[in-house]
């Protein structure tokens, strides 16, 4: 051996393969340790796997045997009662006796056919149901329990599966540095096999720091975490039942158990919001972000609750961080673009809203191509988080409402021209694409004076003698007829009524037929069940709206009072 290979050489051959063989013995056993936590990790992995393929079974069975119930209960057996009592009813009221008490001995047997019909859920004495609760204790905190168990397991199984995984990178780095060791022992020259050597015992290191650190880092199971699931599911319930602050409680408790729990967080915020406490709800979606819930959907009800409170430059950064992960979300893009209009950007919250039109038109159209319904939250998101909130705008420029601050809007003036411009481009759309599959075209030539509300009075012989004119009407009115004068109609244009309660259109009462009534003149539309002799129009707010060819012509309000 010569001078300059000495200074390389610290043992002699055969000693340095006896340390190689110990060192490739260590490697060994610590390969066949990893190898057992890798089997561990990946039974544990399929064990998780069985639990959310069980969960989402149970899941799904839950919600068709539950839906299946309500389903009878409510639209059956109830339904049926009802029928039964009304027909008593009106029996009563033309004095048949004997009516009377057939259509209530039928009646009363329908209660034996559904739990609904009982108590706690049915009061015989005014017919009402508490429906939101016979629907939580039948399914719907099962199934919220059950839903989150299944996400719960979904997370157990990913994180062991990246474990299982991880374990096989140690393993194949072992594999190397063992090859590199038995290498090193066929080679002669001393620096290249303490080269070969020293590399394996870095490999080596680093694999066996990096396994220990995969070992000590803990799997985090939620199902294992107190009752916070099971907290969490009473308090949908609950929340479901409008017992909102009932519902918080529980949420609290299952945050207190799961500190990390994101669900229960969002599920509070909704319950603060519905309780009007901003603050509150902003705080908990903010908390449910940060512990990992990177949705659009908790993005963008963030983002709706910084407009409300008039923190419209935060509204439309959230907004726009939603978009980016889910860019077809046409109320996340409605909400993007009146927090713009409240912030005084006025053209570039015209400029969103053109987009999600378009947007609609499109998706509206690749349905049609391909044989299916468009999406049923795009008609939601066009009339409800698009014209809806623009109507909240207005109110609240008008002091009917709160949210957002008024004195938070930019040129109020200005926004109040263009949201009222923008109302009714949404309102078009979307009854142009509901019935022609086309974004609306070309402009409204008919012209409808604002309605007038009247309620009939009759004469003893049953026929309409007269009209009381008012905007309010007390609770027990049968009909209510809407007037109108109109110029420039043609016979056979379109012609749609649509009426809201509550800022909810109900279906019941929409009528499209072509226009019959000429070119000019004066009208009457009435909304009233005459078939029916104990029918009552709700209490509520109504809306009444009159499209022409699918653009909006004519809207206005009344009131049945409690």
């Amino acid at each position: 051996m010569n001078d300059n290979s000495a200074q390389f050489t610290f043992l002699d051959e055969d000693q340095f393969k006896k340390l190689v063989a110990v060192l490739i013995s260590l490697v060994t056993v610590m390969a066949t340790v990893i190898a057992f936590l890798q089997s561990d990790a990946s039974q544990r992995d399929d064990h998780a796997n069985r639990d959310t393929k069980r969960y989402a079974t149970e899941v799904m069975g839950r919600t068709v045997s539950g839906d299946a119930q309500v389903n009878f209960a409510y639209n059956k057996a109830y339904q049926a009662w009802q029928e039964l009592n009304m027909l008593a009813d009106s029996a009563l009221e033309r004095g048949d006796e004997a009516a009377v008490n057939r259509y209530r001995k039928l009646r009363d047997q329908m209660t034996e056919l559904s739990p609904l019909l009982a108590a706690p859920y049915f009061d015989p004495e005014t017919g009402e149901t508490d429906t939101a609760k016979y629907e939580t204790d039948i399914y719907l905190v099962d199934l919220a329990l059950l839903t989150q168990n299944f996400k719960a397991a979904g997370v157990v199984k990913d994180a062991w599966d990246a474990k299982a995984n991880t374990y096989i990178v140690h393993l194949t780095l072992l594999a190397v540095a063992l090859f590199l060791f038995g290498l090193a022992t066929t080679i002669s020259g001393p620096v290249t096999r303490w080269i070969f050597s020293g590399t394996g015992m870095a490999i080596t290191l680093y694999a066996a720091v990096w396994a220990v650190q995969v070992w000590l880092q803990p799997v985090f199971d939620l199902r294992e975490q107190g009752n916070a699931i099971e907290a969490y599911a009473r308090g949908t319930g609950l929340a479901y039942r409008e017992l909102y602050q009932e519902a918080i409680a529980e949420f609290d408790q299952a945050i207190t158990d799961a500190p990390t729990f994101a669900a229960a967080y969002s599920a509070r915020a909704e319950a603060h919001e519905k309780l009007g406490d901003l603050p509150a709800a902003a705080a908990d979606y903010e908390l449910a972000r940060a512990n990992g819930d990177s949705s659009a959907n908790t993005a963008g009800e963030l983002a709706y609750i910084y407009y409300l409170q008039g923190r419209f430059d935060e509204a439309i950064a959230m907004n726009r961080t939603a978009l980016e992960s889910a860019p077809g979300e046409l109320w996340i893009r409605f909400d993007l673009a009146v927090s713009l209009l409240a912030a005084g950007q006025i053209e570039a919250a015209k400029a969103e809203y053109v987009a999600g039109m378009e947007d609609a038109a499109r998706q509206v159209a690749e349905a049609e191509a391909a044989g299916e319904e468009p999406p049923s939250d795009l008609w939601w998101s066009l009339d409800a988080s698009g014209a809806y909130d623009l109507d909240s705008l207005i109110d609240v420029m008008d002091g009917q409402g709160d949210t957002p601050p008024v004195d938070k809007i930019a040129n109020p003036e200005a926004v109040r021209a263009a949201a009222e411009e923008l109302v009714s481009q949404l309102k078009n759309t979307a009854v142009a694409l509901e019935f022609t599959g086309q974004p609306s075209a070309g402009a409204l030539a008919a012209q409808i004076t604002p309605f007038e509300f009247a309620e009939p009075i009759y004469d003893d012989e049953g026929e309409v003698s007269d009209y009381a004119y008012d905007d309010t009407f007390e609770y027990g009115v049968q009909a209510v007829s809407v007037f109108f004068d109109y110029e420039n109609m043609t016979d056979g244009q379109e012609v749609l009524f649509k009426v809201y309660i509550d800022d909810e259109e109900d279906p019941s009462w929409r009528v499209i037929a072509p226009w019959d009534l000429g070119a000019s003149g004066s009208a009457e539309k009435s909304l009233s069940l005459d078939y029916s002799d104990n029918f009552v129009l709700p209490t509520g707010e109504y809306m009444v709206e009159m499209y022409v060819d699918s653009h909006l012509a004519q809207r206005d309000w009344f009131v049945v009072a409690e």
